[in-house]
């Protein structure tokens, strides 16, 4: 089964909505990109996109992931994470995230014997770290307290408005 088209719509209305709102705002960087996303709990591989809108050490992080049917457990995730920079170089930054979203458990009726609902909501807290670059790599760890499990992402988010090295203007990348 697919991820329903509504939630898609749902998601790239948001997005939408962040990105003229961040327009608005002095011209601030943001950014889009994407993961790839291992469970180990339920030995599930996922892909996630997302955007990161930047405020200070904070960004506002709306994102969609997504473990396709060869997993045993089908499922997606739509939510929003902020991601506080805590420790920081000129060249990197570990971050801490905090995540609320809604869980729609696809194959539920097949696993039904799990414990769980079709659709949940969910938190999750973890930490992050990337780059200082206007393409970003990235690796989180996160903890899933309704699931009680772990997803750990590795990724990349490309910063628009951005200068890197020598060729530096009065917009540079978050953290800058």
């Amino acid at each position: 089964m697919m991820i329903k088209t509504k939630y898609i719509s749902y998601f790239t209305f948001i997005l939408i909505c962040i990105v003229a709102f961040s327009k608005t705002t002095k011209a601030q960087p943001w950014g889009a990109g994407a993961s790839v996303l291992y469970n180990p709990q339920t030995e599930s591989f996922g892909a996630g996109i997302r955007a990161e809108i930047p405020y200070n050490k904070l960004r506002i992080v709306p994102q969609l992931s997504y473990y396709p049917s060869f997993n045993k457990v089908t499922e997606y995730y739509l939510g929003v994470a902020a991601h506080l920079d805590f420790m920081e170089t000129r060249s990197w930054k570990l971050y801490a995230i905090a995540l609320a979203s809604y869980n729609h458990w696809i194959n539920y009726h097949s696993n039904s014997k799990l414990t769980g609902r079709p659709n949940n909501w969910d938190g999750e807290l973890g930490l992050g770290w990337t780059t200082q670059k206007c393409l970003r790599p990235f690796i989180e760890y996160r903890y899933n307290f309704k699931w009680k499990e772990t997803n750990l992402g590795i990724g990349f988010v490309y910063t628009f408005n951005c200068k890197d090295g020598k060729s530096r203007s009065s917009i540079n990348c978050p953290g800058h």
